[in-house]
This record gives structure tokens, C-alpha cells and sequence, in this order.
């Protein structure tokens, strides 16, 4: 098998779509010896800002001399991002070698395919992320990993990854996504990212108002220890920047001043005070991070395709912005640095089940021109079907794919102008790939 090969397979299990519930998962890591158990982990849940906590905590981890692991979803360009060791992305040789081997293991186990009513003996063959998700459990298990931070995929609850008992979980925020799967309302959806609340483990959160009423009843019905965020921690931003900000923090343990973080947007340094919150947790747990750790990891920490500047003259900003809130947080970046970007042209492309008006009302009236576009995804939404752009937009024009998208904006930009190619990760990627932006 070659690596293409490997990735062929696993990516044909995409066709297998979501599945919440963990009898699967739990039968397959069974079979691998389980080896989430045997490696300390951090479990890091919420609707935005995950990732960037993630990557911000396992960057702390690793300044402390910890061998870390870090499992994150999606990818942008190749797949071996999703799984990183002390910072190295898997190597292709590896991912080829462990498909081989969950692809061996579950053609003896499981069925051969997803069918409502799979034969008694056996269950359902493993997801793309189940399949995922216990790769990368076995990966840090053989390198020897000694803190492990992982992604929820979705929601919490029945995630692939809600096998873990983890030292510390985190929930970042809770706002609406995925309503088909999560639920209606807010507290709905709180209560499944609560999901992966176990007995007695710590709980760091960042929720808010309904959402953390949630996660406070579910910590308390489980004597779970919770950090509220907004509640132990203090800050202040001293200066933010297109390429990041600096903060002083306080919190209960000790305080920080000039705290410098390269990620840019006011929500990141919540996000950074997140990810300190959880430190200062595993600290008390036994592990030995310390200030230097905290402060030299955060200022090394990068998170690819969120509010990444790529390109100046024009200054071409990528940004993953895939529902709501994110339109939110990015649509407060703009207003905050509007000066400093002079006319701002958005190339614009998102899937079809999110809520593209919702994510257009904040950002539209902002650029002075906007280009639809199509993700080169299979939920991707047809730019000619978001009708009414133009009642958020103004100057609409729709190109086939984010490259043209892309080959339109520097066409109509100024050197001293900026394009913005936001609304899904996967026009992100494809804008990447279009200017040969390698990830990190």
C-alpha cells in the first residue's frame, strides 16, 4: 500500500458520514490494546476556538520538555496535520503503515460496511474518524507521548474521542452549529459538548450565561472541579496587532505580565487564557509546566488558516470563519484593524448547511467588494444559490472556484488594499493550494 493508497481508503470512509455513539470506537481501540489508556491526555471540546486552545496548551506542553501529542481536525492541505508529535505532523510512511493495519483489523471484525442492521457478530465498520481518532491513539501510545491534547470532532457526548479519561477537559464556548446532530437551542448543544465531563476530572471552560449553567450542573453532578475562565482569570491587551497581540493576565495562581501570543483577533486571547487555565490545572495535577513554559510556548504557538496573513501588497488574509460566531469574531478583527486594511475585498465560499446569512450580515457590509465562490467540497454551496448576497453585500460577483475567486480579487486590489478569503476551511485550503502556501 502506498501512501495515496492509504489515504484513498480512508478518505472513501468519509462515505460513512458521522456516527454519534461510541460502541464502534470503544470495540475497535479494544482490539489495539487500548492505547488512549495509557497515554495522559487533555480533551478539548467547545464550538469555536478549540483548535486554537489545543495547539496553544500542546505548544505550552512541549516548551515544558513534555513529548506531546496533538490530534486535531480537520485538515487543510494533507492529512498527517491531524496527528503531530512534538510538533512533526505523522510521517506519510506511518500513516501508511497503521492503515494497513486498522484496515486489516477491521475487515476481521467488523462488518464489511454501514447497514442499518449490521450482522449480529458484528458491528458497523469504523467512520473515517473513528478510524481516524484510534489511529492517532495508537500513534502517540508507540512514540511514547507523555501528554496528549486532543480535538473533539463533534459535538462531545458521542464523539469518537469521548473514550478518553482525560487529566483535564476543556469546553471553549458553546454557540450554534450543527443543530441536525447537537440540538435546537443553546443549552442543547451545551449539554452534549458537557459530554465529556467524566467523574472527578477537572473542567475548564470559557462557556457563558445558559451554556455554563449547563456545564456547572453537569461538572456538579459528576464532582467535577470547574475553572470558570471568566471568573478565576483577569486580563487586559495591551496591543493587538494584524500578526498577534500581547496581554497581562491574573489568575490563581500566578500573574503575567506582557504575555505575547502571535495569533491575531481579541477571541484569541481568550483562548490563550484558556489554554493557561488548563496548564495551571495539570500543574496542580503534578506536572511540571511553569511560567517560562507557558510564556515561550504561547509565543510559539501557530494555528494555520485562522486570521494568517499570507501574502502582502495586497495583504491577503485567510481566514476559517465557518458559522456564526466565528463571522462574528472575524467581523470584529476587521472593524477593529478597517484603517490598516484599506479597501477590503472578501472571496466568500461556504457549505450548504450552514448559515451563510447569518455569517454574511456581520462581514458583508464590511468589503467593499465580494466574490462568491464554491468550496471544493461535496457540501460545498453553489455561489448562484446564495440569493440575496447583495442585501449584505455589496458589488457581487461569483467565480467558479476559490483560485478564479482568488485570481479576481488581485486582479480588482491595489497594492496597499487587502482580500480576505473567508467562510469555510475548505476555501481556505483551496486558496493555499492556490498560492502554494505550504502549512507549517
Amino acid at each position: 500500500m502506498t501512501y495515496a493508497q492509504a489515504t484513498e481508503f480512508l478518505f472513501g470512509l468519509r462515505r460513512f458520514g458521522w456516527r454519534l455513539g461510541l460502541e464502534t470506537v470503544e470495540r475497535l481501540l479494544a482490539l489495539l490494546g487500548d492505547p488512549q489508556a495509557r497515554v495522559p491526555s487533555i480533551h478539548i471540546g467547545g464550538t469555536n476556538g478549540k483548535g486554537s486552545t489545543a495547539a496553544m496548551l500542546a505548544a505550552v506542553l512541549q516548551a515544558a520538555g513534555y513529548r506531546t501529542g496533538l490530534y486535531t481536525s480537520p485538515h487543510l492541505l494533507d492529512f498527517t496535520e491531524r496527528i503531530r508529535v512534538s510538533g512533526a505532523p505523522i510521517g506519510a510512511d506511518e500513516v501508511t503503515r497503521l492503515t494497513e493495519e486498522l484496515k486489516d483489523l477491521c475487515a476481521a471484525h467488523f462488518a464489511p460496511q454501514l447497514v442499518p442492521s449490521p450482522p449480529t457478530d458484528r458491528l458497523p465498520h469504523p467512520t473515517f474518524f473513528e478510524l481516524t481518532t484510534a489511529m492517532a491513539f495508537l500513534q502517540f501510545a508507540r512514540q511514547g507521548v507523555e501528554a496528549a491534547v486532543i480535538e473533539v470532532g463533534l459535538g462531545g457526548r458521542f464523539d469518537a474521542t469521548n473514550v478518553l479519561i482525560p487529566q483535564v477537559a476543556v469546553v471553549t464556548n458553546v454557540s450554534l452549529e450543527h443543530q441536525e446532530y447537537l440540538g435546537r437551542t443553546l443549552p442543547e448543544i451545551a449539554m452534549e459538548k458537557a459530554g465529556i465531563i467524566k467523574a472527578s476530572v477537572p473542567i475548564v471552560t470559557a462557556t457563558r450565561g445558559e451554556s455554563f449553567k449547563v456545564i456547572r450542573r453537569m461538572a456538579d453532578d459528576r464532582k467535577a472541579p470547574v475553572v470558570n475562565v471568566h471568573e478565576a482569570y483577569g486580563y487586559t491587551i495591551r496591543e493587538s496587532g494584524l500578526v498577534g497581540q500581547t496581554l497581562d493576565l491574573a489568575g490563581p495562581v500566578r500573574r503575567y505580565a506582557a504575555l505575547r501570543i502571535p495569533l491575531a483577533g481579541r477571541h484569541q486571547a481568550e483562548n490563550a487564557v484558556t489554554a493557561v487555565a488548563a496548564a495551571e490545572v495539570l500543574e496542580g495535577l503534578g506536572f511540571h509546566v511553569g511560567e517560562a513554559a507557558i510564556r515561550w510556548g504561547l509565543s510559539q504557538a501557530r494555528w494555520p488558516g485562522r486570521l494568517q496573513i499570507v501574502s502582502d501588497r495586497p495583504r491577503i488574509i485567510l481566514d476559517g470563519a465557518h458559522n456564526p460566531a466565528g463571522a462574528q469574531a472575524l467581523a470584529a478583527f476587521l472593524e477593529e484593524h478597517r484603517s490598516a486594511l484599506n479597501r477590503l475585498i472578501m472571496v466568500f465560499g461556504v457549505l450548504r448547511d450552514k448559515d451563510w446569512q447569518a455569517m454574511l450580515a456581520p462581514l458583508g457590509p464590511l468589503a467593499d467588494q465580494t466574490i462568491l465562490t464554491h468550496p471544493p467540497a461535496d457540501r460545498g454551496a453553489d455561489p448562484r444559490d446564495l440569493l440575496m448576497a447583495d442585501r449584505y453585500c455589496s458589488k457581487v460577483e461569483i467565480a467558479a472556484d476559490p483560485g478564479e475567486g482568488l485570481a479576481l480579487a488581485r486582479t480588482a486590489a491595489g497594492p496597499e488594499d487587502t482580500i480576505l478569503v473567508t467562510g469555510s476551511l475548505y476555501t481556505v485550503a483551496a486558496a493555499l493550494r492556490s498560492l502554494n502556501v505550504p502549512i507549517a
